[in-house]
């Protein structure tokens, strides 16, 4: 690998769609927090816009620094902090929402499969998100709970395992996937601008099949990544994506991190106002 034309790439790319690609980061990062939200428990406290946007960028931000998906559960913190419903059930929510959004990004891929001609891994990938969204959310169905069963408070680990299941509720709600899968819908074309204006900034060919192949990759590398930030996987599987477009191997790592660079310096910014905010703040309410 060429680090010296990595830099180089990366020293000569359009500063002004660079800044255009962050902007759509915001545009996907609201998509997001309107996911996440629509599948907050009805029940429960629905916690505002703007706290969901702020508890979900405030969890990235620690993602960034820490590893192993540790922001998940700051959000879900967070969201307990604001809506006084328990942080074991916004870690449940926060699991259905990543199903629901790896679901809402199968159709798309496949639509995309069948118009255009793609990489074989591309239809593979398409077969392993369908797979694991389909029966994740059937689990989430199947573990759900059920209306008119007993709501007095469990003992001990009964206690833990009741949040969990209430955190799933929403799968069993029609109105609140669909709203949902539509902010998935939303925030996936987003990541196809991002996608578009990242390569575009470097002079790569843009069109929408390498923007499609770059998101896939990147969620793909993003489910297997524990590191902080995702930093290593997501940009090996970018990095392989597009070379096997064609792409050579120095100015496909420069896209690469310019693409992962776009996702991480917004939510660093919004995240870490979010979380010294949230510290100074007292809790909505606390659940018993």
């Amino acid at each position: 690998m060429d680090l010296a034309a990595v830099g180089t790439a990366i020293a000569g790319a359009d500063a002004r769609l660079v800044l255009a690609a962050m902007g759509g980061n915001l545009l996907s990062l609201a998509a997001h927090a309107g996911r996440w939200r629509a599948l907050v428990p009805r029940g429960g406290g629905r916690p505002r816009f703007r706290d969901a946007f702020s508890a979900m960028n405030a969890g990235f931000a620690v993602s960034i620094v820490v590893p192993a998906r540790a922001g998940d559960v700051v959000r879900a913190w967070i969201l307990a902090r604001r809506t006084g419903t328990s942080t074991a059930t916004g870690v449940a929510v926060t699991g259905l929402d990543y199903l629901v959004g790896a679901a809402t990004l199968v159709p798309l891929v496949a639509v995309l499969a069948f118009a255009v001609p793609v990489p074989a891994w591309v239809r593979h990938a398409l077969l392993a998100f369908a797979a694991v969204s389909a029966a994740g959310i059937g689990l989430a169905v199947w573990l759900r709970p059920r209306s008119g069963a007993p709501t007095a408070p469990a003992p001990g680990a009964a206690r833990l395992v009741a949040r969990l299941r209430a955190g799933l509720a929403a799968s069993g709600d029609p109105s609140a996937l669909g709203a949902a899968a539509a902010w998935g819908v939303a925030g996936w074309a987003a990541e196809l601008l991002i996608a578009h204006l990242s390569l575009a900034a470097l002079g790569l060919p843009a069109d929408l099949v390498r923007s499609a192949i770059v998101v896939l990759a990147a969620t793909g590398g993003g489910v297997v990544a524990f590191s902080p930030g995702g930093a290593g996987p997501f940009e090996l599987a970018v990095v392989l994506a597009l070379a096997g477009t064609g792409i050579a191997r120095a100015p496909a790592l420069a896209a690469a991190l310019v693409y992962h660079v776009v996702h991480l310096a917004p939510v660093a910014v919004l995240g870490g106002l979010a979380l010294v905010r949230e510290l100074r703040a007292e809790p909505a309410e606390r659940s018993p």
